[in-house]
């Protein structure tokens, strides 16, 4: 089978599995030839790709990005596109092989539309495998995390895996990324020991940590945490997981007084009892104070990737204090 269909919300192992497809079916001297990407495509240029005319030095492989045409409403493909579309996906040179890819946010409660005709095509000529969302209190999710170490000659038991789990919850890109920081760490050892995942694997707790101090305007904490955590982790990561701490304490101030606690934690996909210790730790800390610290990281971060600043440590320390 030449077309598939990758779709889910663990877009680390979407990408896994297509690497994996590349190794099988492209020969490594032609791979910048063979294989091809199209991030946002018009219609148009899908159905162009599935009528491909592979070339002479072997199997192509087209990764092509669906998610407009297949969730939600905004991109709509009428019939006679799809009539088009069917007849090129039927005839599909052997050697052409196109992934179609659909990758859903984290957390984002969302599937593709099996309703859609589009979905019904692809449905009915590809090979369609679901990547969904690991959770941290899944039983499969220590043996994933054992494999990921495998792969880097890394031995974890069962109980070390789920120590990680515990360590930093159930991101499998951040995941292996702290495993490979890991290996290098305690290199030629090749078996960590907890303390070792302790020392090494940064958990996104620790950047929770900062997002507390920040709300409680303690300054002189603020930095010496925020430098410790620079220590093993790039800025912008750790920007990234404190804007999105804030973003959570501004909607569970904004609807602690519209919303229950089991309402809004369905909304964010959190526990009740996370909510409403969230909303005690909020219950001095003004609306506008929380938007005001969103608004200063969001600026932090808009200077430091649009080249305004030539100092990005300083304009996150900035944005800290502020």
């Amino acid at each position: 089978m030449s077309l598939f269909l990758y779709w889910g919300q663990e877009d680390f192992y979407i990408e896994k599995e297509i690497e994996k497809l590349k190794s099988k079916l492209l020969d490594s001297s032609f791979i910048s030839m063979n294989y091809k990407v199209l991030d946002d495509p018009q219609f148009i240029d899908v159905v162009e790709c599935c009528q491909t005319t592979p070339l002479m030095f072997g199997n192509m492989v087209i990764a092509i990005n669906m998610e407009k045409f297949l969730i939600g409403t905004k991109t709509a493909v009428d019939d006679k596109q799809i009539a088009v579309f069917e007849e090129a996906v039927k005839n599909l040179p052997e050697a052409v092989n196109v992934i179609l890819v659909c990758k859903i946010k984290r957390d984002e409660n969302k599937k593709v539309d099996s309703r859609k005709k589009l979905y019904k095509i692809i449905s009915k000529y590809a090979q369609v495998k679901e990547f969904p969302q690991y959770r941290t209190y899944q039983k499969e999710l220590p043996s994933a995390i054992q494999n990921l170490a495998k792969e880097k000659e890394l031995s974890i038991d069962a109980q070390s895996a789920q120590y990680i789990v515990n360590q930093l919850g159930a991101n499998l890109r951040l995941i292996d990324s702290e495993l490979e920081k890991l290996k290098i760490a305690i290199y030629p050892n090749k078996k960590p020991s907890q303390n070792d995942i302790k020392n090494n694997c940064i958990s996104s707790d620790d950047i929770f940590a900062l997002a507390d101090l920040i709300v409680e305007g303690n300054k002189n904490e603020i930095l010496r945490q925020f430098h410790s955590l620079t220590d093993r982790r790039h800025y912008l990561e750790i920007l990234a997981v404190l804007q999105s701490n804030i973003q959570r304490f501004v909607f569970i101030k904004n609807y602690s007084k519209k919303a229950s606690p089991a309402e809004i934690g369905a909304q964010l996909k959190l526990h009740e009892f996370v909510v409403k210790k969230t909303v005690e730790k909020l219950s001095h800390v003004s609306l506008k104070r929380l938007v005001d610290i969103k608004s200063n990281l969001t600026q932090a971060e808009y200077k430091i990737k649009s080249g305004q600043t030539t100092d990005a440590m300083v304009a996150m320390e900035l944005a800290l204090l502020e």
